[in-house]
């Protein structure tokens, strides 16, 4: 008992202290959580703001009124997951050098499970199909927040068959199990009535209403509606959308829409800094790397009030790891036209020179080069994008011959054909159902690129390429993720006996394919006059990935993975017992552009015992 009034009076003098600003508010440098059993500590620290001192960051700074906000988000957390009678109590201890320590204990009671659902005012929709949405299973945990998400999926599929009035309430009554109880208001179906568009300046009804995908007459669907406004958002002429309901003609069976936009500043000047994981410009073809790029343009947004786009951007970049050293310029302009032949299919019109001078493998690469191309783009909502682009370019380097390189004979790199002219065309095909850009869960995402390059376009190459990739992920349990990836890609050659540029062959090799092998450096090479090798890429290149991805605490993750392929120079090299592999984790870093990754991974196999492991730093994940 003298504990406890201690305690308490501890609590009344630091409250009423920090409240009169005497005292500078303690740092939590510990939070310890006991008594938990069902869920462990670290889900639970998950689910707070409150974080405790780390060796390289600071904790919170205690607030009472925070701390009573966090107890109450963990009481919410284990009521959703079926602890309706969960208890939580904290304590306080604060050190002399103002520090302090929170206990956080809790009795989490018995755990709840379902019984019985019983629906009513459902027609459109069977009991059945609401009990397969919610996933309902005789003496499954009651889990409120899991029931309310996927009552929230039958909400959208209501409103995307034409009840947009939609109503759904569920109730419970506790015994020694749950008894779920679930009202529907389907309200009455409903098409589009008045689309009333609110005039802004120098944006004329019309660019806006080319946009909206829905017509007066339709039948209401909120998904086309979402759709409509991130078209809106895609002109780059508005800060803010909005799509709201408006009046309801329950005789005509019509609903209203009103369309608010806010304009944003249409012309300027932006200058960028940032990091990229992808493929380089000149090396359309490699893998993807880690580079550091410095950009600035200049742009308008609405030429002539009619939604048309002008862009002068130049660009000064380097590739990991000699980030601080400039290796690439590029200046291009870019003319957009939204719109073509009143489809909603944009041309883009880039001129462009591009300049490199790159320090690898030992030697340098040298060349400008300058061009023209013209891309065309079709999304379908955010799952299917084609893009079909054609080239014209021509490049200063000087050549060299190609047998010299294949032969292993010893070269001056700087006299590499990288590229001479490129004569191009081709189609690019995307279609994902990923269920996050940056952190997929569950879905997949499939790309087909195929390209053309000379025939009866003319230049001095002729043959044709077809890249393709396959990756898929699922949910195991919890946060845990399987994720699997296979990439083929594949060039014919017109006439047997030439050969393809260096820039625009395949490579493997690096952080987003066979990890543990140096950056495009696995498969077929050629030696420098400096006595290094330097890889002289192929014409036939297969890799797939397995990797189990999971978090570890907080922010951060860790990854394991197995890494297999190979690279021919043509069809008639290729043999899978050439395959390689590599094994190895990694650990992740969530950002706001994606997770930071460093993975270390070994060469495993009886053809890797001299290879040594590698280390790769990259931003987002492999696949």
């Amino acid at each position: 008992m003298k504990q406890l009034r201690k305690l308490i009076l501890l609590c009344l003098n630091l409250s009423f202290a920090l409240s009169q600003g005497t005292i500078e508010a303690p740092e939590i440098v510990d939070i310890n959580i006991s008594g938990n059993h069902f869920l462990s500590t670290n889900e639970l620290l998950a689910q707070i703001r409150l974080k405790e001192k780390r060796l390289f960051s600071s904790g919170s700074f205690y607030n009472r009124h925070h701390l009573a906000r966090e107890i109450q988000k963990l009481e919410n957390y284990y009521t959703l997951n079926g602890f309706l009678d969960v208890n939580i109590s904290d304590s306080l201890s604060v050190t002399d050098d103002n520090q302090m320590y929170v206990f956080i204990h809790i009795s989490e009671g018995k755990e709840y499970y379902l019984k019985d659902i019983t629906l009513s005012g459902n027609r459109v929709f069977s009991d059945q199909e609401y009990l397969d949405l919610i996933e309902y299973q005789i003496g499954s945990s009651f889990n409120t927040f899991k029931i309310r998400e996927n009552l929230i999926k039958m909400l959208a599929l209501y409103r995307n068959s034409g009840y947009p009035l939609i109503n759904i309430q569920d109730e419970h009554v506790i015994d020694d199990s749950v008894s779920l109880f679930i009202t529907v208001k389907e309200g009455p179906i409903l098409n589009i009535g008045q689309i009333n568009i609110i005039e802004v300046e120098h944006v004329p009804n019309r660019i806006i209403r080319r946009e909206i995908i829905v017509e007066t007459g339709d039948l209401f669907n909120q998904a086309n509606i979402e759709e409509s406004k991130r078209r809106l958002y895609e002109t780059s002429l508005f800060n803010s959308v909005n799509i709201s309901l408006g009046n309801v003609d329950t005789s005509a069976s019509t609903i209203d829409l009103t369309v608010e936009v806010n304009p944003t500043k249409f012309r300027g000047f932006d200058m960028n800094l940032g990091l990229k994981q992808g493929p380089l410009d000149y090396f359309p073809n490699a893998l993807s790397v880690l580079s550091i790029g410095l950009s600035g343009s200049w742009y308008h947004n609405n030429i002539f009030d009619s939604g048309r786009r002008i862009r002068i951007q130049t660009k000064i970049s380097s590739v990991y790891p000699a980030i601080f050293t400039p290796q690439e310029f590029k200046l291009d302009f870019f003319y957009i036209e939204p719109w073509l032949a009143k489809l909603r299919v944009p041309l883009t019109i880039n001129p462009f020179y591009s300049y490199w001078d790159i320090d690898s493998y030992g030697s340098i690469f040298k060349n400008d080069a300058y061009g023209l191309r013209a891309i065309m783009t079709y999304r379908w909502f955010r799952k299917l994008k084609i893009q079909s682009v054609a080239e014209w370019s021509l490049s200063s380097n000087p050549e060299t011959s190609i047998d010299t390189l294949n032969n292993q004979e010893i070269l001056d790199i700087s006299k590499l054909d990288i590229y001479k002219e490129a004569r191009k065309i081709s189609l690019k095909l995307v279609w994902d159902e990923r269920d996050n850009f940056f952190y997929p869960k569950q879905g997949f995402k499939l790309i087909v690129e195929p390209s053309m390059v000379g025939y009866f376009l003319g230049g001095k190459y002729s043959y044709m390429q077809l890249q393709s990739s396959f990756s898929s992920y699922w949910n195991i349990f919890s946060n845990v993720v399987f994720a699997h990836n296979i990439n083929v890609a594949a060039a014919i050659l017109k006439d047997p006996n030439s050969d393809i540029p260096y820039a625009e062959r395949f490579f493997l090799g690096g952080n987003s394919s066979i990890r543990g092998y140096k950056q495009q450096m696995l498969g077929p090479t050629a030696i420098l006059e400096n006595g290094e090798s330097i890889p002289t890429g192929g014409n036939l290149r297969y890799f797939t990935n397995i990797e189990i991805r999971f978090p570890i605490y907080s922010l951060i993750g860790g990854e394991v993975f197995l890494d297999s392929g190979n690279i021919w120079k043509d069809f008639t090299d290729a043999d899978f017992s050439d395959i390689q592999m590599a094994a190895g984790l990694g650990i992740t870093i969530d950002t706001p552009i994606g997770p930071a990754r460093i993975d270390y991974g070994i060469p495993i196999g009886s053809n890797a015992m001299s290879q040594q492991g590698q280390t790769h730093i990259a931003i987002a994940y492999a696949f």
